[in-house]
């Protein structure tokens, strides 16, 4: 296919729900028909239709969004089985464990429930998904040679997990919905429901993942407890509403839930979640928890609140899990805190840098060996994950501080037993030896943040697109407005790949400064006509 990518942004399709027509629904199945195929040969060597698994989030348009594709798919000849409402993690898990091709998630993730999306994942372990895999991005044809008839097959990196789908696969996809019309379809005579199935194979994988989590110099890994720990979480009513306060509660942390509901609906990130924190920072204060977690309205990324309501962001849960796990090297995006190069200076850990996406973070990792990475947003892909896991990330963090307090207070008894017998000898109370109880802010206390602010401005269509392509106008808005930053500071201008925005990010040394300076280039963007 030729041309720019019009339909796919940075994570996956995503526009207003009423977009999705039954129409647009067939154009993505027919090119998802032109790459994966619609039969596929089993282990015995004997053919078999090809499978794919189809989920979503809450939101209301996810409901019939489901129903059209289980239609398009009866319909071309593919097997395809439904797991409802579950996190876009879960999801990826289960379709690969269940033996599933291709999983379809239909989420907006972190937009409000007028829009939606289509996330689509592939096996990294088959030709139809290899060409993701292959080092600097290589594209091959299903028998390993490229165009020149180059045989690349050598170079292959398998992977034993769900993948974001290829460029190949994007490419068929938007050459369908350019060129395809719908077809007549007829609703399936069997539907599948296997959200049970589903979901109990993603709860196993999240204990059996956090029990054997630990640093690699230490061969016993501690059983995660909870107990003790009072947790606020906020749902966003969305994806998480199945997951998060279950697998909490079942290792023993006190759990006070808001926001669950996993009702198809019009609730899913509205006021809440973690793009809207205030709700969670005030429960923390008022009901004076350890902290809290909130997650996106599909669950792969997360953000956390201190028991002071400091806000605990992606870039501090990198630093949180590469002090616990001891790791040479981590990877972010462009867009993280200029505070964390000061930290890997300092503690001697290597930092790549990616373009904004979680998929260019996960094609870093794979790429270059890479344990841990992430971005700002709670984006955070750990050891052995294929991407952001929102749920899972609060688990792994609570089990480091659930750690950390263990020996806190085994320590804090040694020391006043120690105390009393000084005591005793010189007669004398000894003063509070001061100590304080770790958080989650006292575990990444060796990272210091410099200032940073970051503008969210709404455009319409045509400013986007001229800034997603960067058209001549928008390059030339670009360079004037970085001329114009004082010395030492840093801008970076960017179209957003889910929303109608364009998001001004700037570094600097006053945080009262940059924030009028984004205000201001705010102003001047949406009074400048681009082209």
């Amino acid at each position: 296919m030729k041309g720019k990518i019009k339909y796919f942004g940075t994570d996956g399709i995503r526009q207003k729900a009423e977009a999705f027509t039954p129409g647009f629904i067939q154009a993505v199945t027919l090119g998802i028909v032109r790459y994966l195929g619609n039969a596929k040969e089993d282990e015995s060597g004997l053919e078999r239709p090809a499978r794919v698994l189809i989920g979503g989030d809450t939101r209301e348009s996810t409901e019939w969004m489901i129903r059209y594709f289980e239609e398009a798919l009866e319909t071309v000849g593919i097997d395809h089985g439904t797991v409802g409402v579950l996190p876009t993690p879960a999801i990826n898990y289960a379709f690969y464990e269940m033996g599933y091709d291709l999983a379809i998630d239909i989420t907006a993730s972190h937009n409000p429930y007028t829009d939606n999306g289509i996330k689509i994942f592939e096996r990294g372990d088959t030709i139809g998904g290899l060409e993701a895999t292959m080092p600097g991005g290589v594209a091959f044809s299903g028998t390993g040679t490229n165009d020149s008839g180059e045989n690349l097959s050598h170079l292959v990196k398998k992977y034993p997990y769900g993948i974001k789908l290829s460029q190949s696969g994007v490419n068929a996809i938007e050459n369908a919905l350019e060129n395809e019309s719908g077809f007549d379809t007829h609703s399936p005579e069997f539907r599948e429901d296997l959200h049970e199935d589903a979901l109990s194979r993603y709860l196993d994988h999240l204990r059996t993942y956090l029990a054997q989590f630990g640093p690699a110099t230490t061969s016993v890994r501690q059983k995660p407890d909870f107990s003790g720990l009072r947790i606020g979480l906020d749902l966003a009513c969305g994806a998480t509403s199945v997951t998060a306060k279950q697998i909490f509660e079942e290792l023993g942390a006190e759990v006070i839930a808001i926001h669950q509901d996993a009702s198809f609906g019009e609730k899913i990130n509205a006021g809440c979640g973690s793009t809207h924190l205030e709700p969670l920072i005030q429960l923390v204060k008022e009901k004076q928890l350890d902290f809290g977690a909130a997650f996106d309205g599909d669950g792969d990324r997360c953000l956390m609140i201190d028991r002071d309501g400091q806000i605990i962001d992606g870039d501090d849960m990198i630093v949180i899990l590469a002090n616990y796990l001891g790791i040479p090297e981590v990877c972010v995006t462009i867009m993280a805190n200029k505070g964390l190069l000061r930290w890997a200076e300092k503690t001697g850990i290597k930092i790549a840098m990616t373009d904004v996406g979680d998929q260019n973070v996960s094609a870093k990792m794979r790429e270059d060996g890479i344990l841990l990475g992430g971005e700002q947003s709670g984006h955070i892909i750990l050891p052995g994950e294929p991407m952001g896991d929102g749920v899972l990330t609060a688990l792994v963090i609570t089990k480091i501080l659930s750690e950390a307090r263990e020996k806190f207070q085994k320590e804090d008894t040694l020391l006043a037993d120690y105390q009393t017998i000084q005591d005793e000898k010189t007669g004398k109370a000894s003063e509070n030896s001061g100590r304080i109880l770790p958080t989650l802010a006292t575990l990444c206390q060796n990272f210091q943040k410099l200032p940073q602010t970051i503008k969210n401005q709404p455009v319409n269509n045509q400013t986007k697109q001229a800034f997603r392509n960067l058209s001549e106008t928008a390059q030339q808005f670009i360079t004037t407005e970085t001329e114009n930053l004082p010395s030492g500071w840093s801008i970076n201008i960017r179209a957003s790949g889910t929303e109608d925005l364009v998001r001004i990010t700037i570094w600097g040394d006053d945080a009262e400064a940059i924030q009028k300076t984004a205000d201001t280039i705010a102003k001047r963007l949406t009074e400048t006509v681009f082209e």
